[in-house]
């Protein structure tokens, strides 16, 4: 069976060089290659591509140089695959079995939101946000029919985006929409941070993704400031990751000091800072999955996490929850963190729950593969 595999799924976005859906994206490609030869692969060759897929060894097709459709007709492909759905005519198979995953349905659980304009740095960019508010309506609609090909396969990632599916796209309600729990890449490398970033060592608080307002991470550095300024002695520092502009948090802090801004940086000296952080914050206001969380718990640092979308259901009682519209409530949680006694309880959670849904994101892997691989599924 020939397989064509979307490997956009797995370029930058225009908000982020790196997001867990490409990081799905990447991990279920190299573990398919493994069980199966006749993959095909099509990518953008205008933007950023981890090397590791081009030099993978399979036949990959550039969309600048040819369109998906004749790659159809010239490799005889029987199964189309992407982590990343598009509904546009480019992308409509009909003639040929279309499996695709649904990572959640954000747009329709969170369509607009006031912490974004914090994000925008010049009157382009709030202007576009505006006009985003007031035609909020006329997107709601539109995402409604994100998915008119009734003949798709989907699968998603976890019970709260099966349920949300359900929820927002009735017209799916008749479809067998398995869970698998997205896969960790294998025997990932971890490096410390490369010289140009290098930092004291000290003791920090790690916040992730913070070009995307979606991650809230604006919220959490406030409460982080509150904290500073009304603890005087607190020897911490908080470092953000992903950050494009430094002066999109920075202008609203009074202890500018104590935070470290990074941009994006590569993963394995990413999972150097998860290992080494004193707790991971984790204030995202919505999530499909949330990779980040279970890859501070790996390593036994504590979390603290929003208590919405699918966060309780893949931390379960390992991470201490708060809500992410509330700056005082962060800050207390990061305050109850500080306590020596509830952080040990929560770095011991942290341990066991990893093992559990590592166990499962293994085990749902393999199960997402079959059924990738299964004619009859």
């Amino acid at each position: 069976m020939n397989i064509l595999y979307d490997l956009t799924a797995a370029q930058p976005s225009k908000t982020a060089k790196f997001s867990g859906g490409a990081y799905y994206c990447e991990a279920l490609f190299f573990a398919l290659i493994k069980r199966h030869k006749n993959i095909i692969g099509v990518y953008n060759s205008n933007s950023y591509i981890n090397p590791k897929i081009l030099e993978s060894g399979i036949t990959i097709y550039d969309l600048n140089k040819v369109h998906p459709k004749n790659i159809l007709e010239k490799e005889e492909v029987e199964t189309f695959y992407t982590a990343w759905y598009k509904n546009n005519e480019d992308w409509q198979f009909t003639n040929i079995r279309y499996i695709a995953t649904i990572h959640g349905a954000r747009e329709l659980e969170m369509p607009s939101n006031i912490i974004s304009l914090y994000y925008a740095n010049n009157f382009k960019r709030k202007l576009g946000l505006l006009k985003r508010f007031i035609t909020k309506n006329i997107q709601y609609k539109k995402e409604k029919n994100k998915y008119p090909n009734a003949k798709i396969k989907y699968v998603t990632v976890s019970e709260h985006s099966k349920a949300s599916i359900k929820s927002f796209y009735p017209h799916l309600n008749e479809k067998e929409i398995p869970v698998f729990y997205p896969p960790f890449i294998e025997d990932e490398e971890m490096s410390p941070l490369p010289m140009s970033l290098k930092i004291p060592q000290l003791k920090y608080f790690l916040l992730t993704s913070s070009a995307r307002w979606e991650k809230n991470n604006m919220r959490a550095a406030w409460a982080f400031d509150e904290l500073f300024t009304h603890m005087k002695d607190l020897d911490f520092k908080v470092i953000l990751t992903g950050v494009t502009n430094e002066n999109i948090f920075s202008r609203y802090l009074k202890n500018k000091e104590k935070f470290i801004f990074l941009n994006f940086i590569e993963r394995s000296a990413l999972l150097y800072l998860h290992k080494n952080a004193y707790a991971f914050i984790y204030p995202s206001l919505n999530e499909g999955f949330g990779y980040p969380p279970i890859e501070s718990m790996r390593y036994g640092v504590p979390v603290a996490a929003s208590g919405t979308s699918s966060i309780p259901e893949i931390c379960q009682n390992a991470a201490i929850y708060f809500d992410p519209y509330n700056v005082s409530e962060i800050k207390n949680r990061i305050i109850q963190l500080l306590d020596k006694n509830i952080y040990n309880e929560y770095s011991a959670r942290t341990v066991e729950r990893y093992k559990a849904v590592n166990e499962k994101q293994k085990n749902d892997l393999e199960s997402l593969i079959n059924f990738i691989l299964d004619k009859e599924s």
